[in-house]
């Protein structure tokens, strides 16, 4: 099984899409997606419409489809009403589980993980790793039991359209040569398929645009840091937040925060007992914090207000190690509330539940893998 997984990345790059020779494709400049139009044609019920029959195109492998049809099938997705840039489908985790087997995988396994891939694509169209997965159970299908050809090779265009839709809008190696993802699990996907192992990733602003810059581990083309244009993912993130819009709007019982946050909330109509609480202020922090109050918060904390930090962290100077944390002060009064951290973005699962007095800083600690937040019944009486 580990023979045929470690075969996969050859195969796919050994074919190209929409029938062109491998040799043919080559972007003498990069088309880089124009949002503003795919927002104009994917958004809103005629939108949705109109993606709808791109997708059918895609379904019957149209090879009139252009790179700009393409784009609009790939990014068009943060424009749909299920649209989510985080997370692992429930069904890709079923299928590494059937993979991972040590028994050689049965006809029925290969019906099992064709099906799964199925159910993602029915509600995802564009998801790369679902025609990859898919691919994985038709070749073992025909490798082992007869299975159609022409099948595989139809699922093997398809996510090499997709792969090359991702790969037309830049190489990676700078900023404004980064390639154009609608998810962080495309990131590790190109470069899986690219063959190369990240070490390190940060975060970073640029001309207005941002970008997850990856470090590369050594390799033989001698890339030593590859940036992804991660536009499309940050503004799906601020839709969380519409307070930052208006501040004043709404009260939240709930927020979810990615790793590397800082956020500000503030309590409105103070009460003795469930005092109402507004985003006020959130931003991204790209650098490794130092867990000390007399330098993570050096200013006062206005009133009414808690400051917090969802980061990695190290506990002093010089420390090697490194925790992803919760910490914030607070000038309200005794302040209780719900944690759930999440690997995936996906499932949270419960941590913990903490008091918190005025001024006091609280600091929780996981591990590198605790990769989402989710601070939920925030009150202020037990």
């Amino acid at each position: 099984m580990r023979k045929i997984q470690l075969l996969l990345s050859i195969l796919l790059f050994s074919f190209a899409a929409w029938g062109q020779d491998s040799a043919d494709i080559y972007y003498p400049s990069y088309y880089l997606p124009e949002y503003q139009q795919i927002k104009k044609d994917c958004s809103g019920k005629q939108g949705a419409r109109y993606y709808a029959k791109l997708v059918k195109r895609f379904e019957k492998l149209d090879t009139t489809l252009d790179i700009t049809d393409l784009q609009k099938i790939y990014y068009g997705q943060p424009y749909l009403d299920n649209y989510s840039p985080y997370g692992d489908p429930k069904e890709f985790r079923q299928i590494r589980e059937i993979l991972n087997k040590e028994d050689p995988p049965s006809i029925q396994d290969t019906r099992d993980i064709i099906k799964l891939s199925n159910d993602v694509i029915a509600r995802c169209p564009a998801e790369p790793r679902a025609y990859y997965y898919k691919f994985i159970g038709q070749n073992i299908a025909c490798e082992l039991y007869e299975g159609d050809t022409n099948e595989l090779e139809k699922i093997r265009a398809q996510f090499h359209a997709l792969f090359q839709t991702i790969a037309s809008t830049g190489n990676g190696l700078s900023p404004e040569l980064a390639m154009h993802v609608v998810s962080t699990s495309h990131e590790y996907m190109m470069m899986n398929m690219y063959g190369f192992q990240p070490v390190r990733q940060a975060l970073m602003h640029i001309d207005g645009h941002s970008y997850d810059m990856f470090v590369i581990d050594s390799n033989e083309y001698d890339v030593d840091t590859l940036y992804f244009n991660i536009d499309c993912i940050v503004g799906a993130w601020d839709k969380l937040f519409p307070q930052e819009k208006k501040k004043e709007e709404g009260p939240v019982t709930t927020i979810d925060l990615k790793l590397g946050t800082k956020f500000v909330l503030e309590m409105k109509k103070v009460k003795r007992k469930n005092s109402r609480f507004v985003l006020v202020e959130k931003e991204f922090i790209e650098d490794t914090l130092i867990a000390k109050i007399d330098s993570l918060f050096a200013e006062p904390v206005p009133e009414n207000q808690i400051v917090g930090y969802f980061c990695p962290m190290r506990l002093y100077e010089g420390s090697e190690s490194v925790w992803n944390c919760l910490v914030f002060r607070s000038n309200c009064d005794y302040l209780f509330y719900d944690t759930y951290i999440s690997r995936e973005g996906v499932k949270f699962n419960p941590t913990s539940n903490n008091g918190m007095p005025r001024g006091t800083m609280m600091n929780e600690m996981w591990h590198d893998d605790a990769q989402y937040l989710r601070i939920s019944n925030l009150r202020t009486k037990e």
